[in-house]
């Protein structure tokens, strides 16, 4: 009895053939892969400045009283000493009796300070205004690099501040934060 190896019938072999031959002529292609590289010349990076200076001291003093007009509390020069411009926001508190009903407006501008806040914002003052126990307007400003603009600081008592406010007095701190603005 003799035993034959099975092997694989040459049709098969040829049918193989055939289809990757007609696979090649339908869809050719190339596969390639390719590898380059550049070297960069070395780059610097730095960070900017930002600083602010803000100087003066004291102010006008005076009494306000409920219903009465606003008055000029403070002014000061703020100054962007660093080398990036700088957005520029306000906040304060006030601490006393008085706190919860006095009014702060602030407002940073080019012009000289007014003994009333003025009737119409320039177009590149900020300006922030409210009680010490919220912000009722807050419009953010910028200030450039080497510019110096004026900060002023104004107070009134609404006309409903109670009684117990007579004769009291509130001392308020006013905050200005710079941020740098993107380039």
């Amino acid at each position: 009895m003799s035993r034959k190896k099975a092997g694989a019938p040459l049709g098969v072999v040829g049918l193989l053939a055939a289809a990757v031959a007609v696979a090649v002529l339908i869809a050719p292609g190339t596969l390639s892969y390719f590898v380059s590289s550049a070297q960069t010349p070395a780059t610097t990076v730095s960070t900017g400045e930002a600083a602010l200076s803000i100087a003066g001291n004291g102010g006008p003093s005076g009494t306000v009283y409920p219903g009465g007009p606003t008055q000029l509390l403070a002014t000061r020069t703020i100054t962007n000493t660093g080398d990036v411009a700088l957005s520029l926001v306000s906040a304060f508190t006030a601490t006393g009796a008085l706190a919860p009903s006095l009014t702060i407006t602030v407002s940073v501008q080019s012009g000289a300070c007014g003994a009333t806040p003025p009737a119409t914002w320039p177009a590149d003052s900020g300006r922030w205004q409210g009680t010490t126990a919220g912000l009722t307007t807050s419009v953010p400003t910028t200030i450039g690099i080497g510019a110096t603009r004026r900060l002023c600081a104004w107070q009134s008592l609404g006309v409903n501040a109670p009684n117990g406010t007579q004769g009291q007095a509130a001392p308020v701190s006013i905050t200005v934060t710079g941020t740098q603005v993107a380039p």
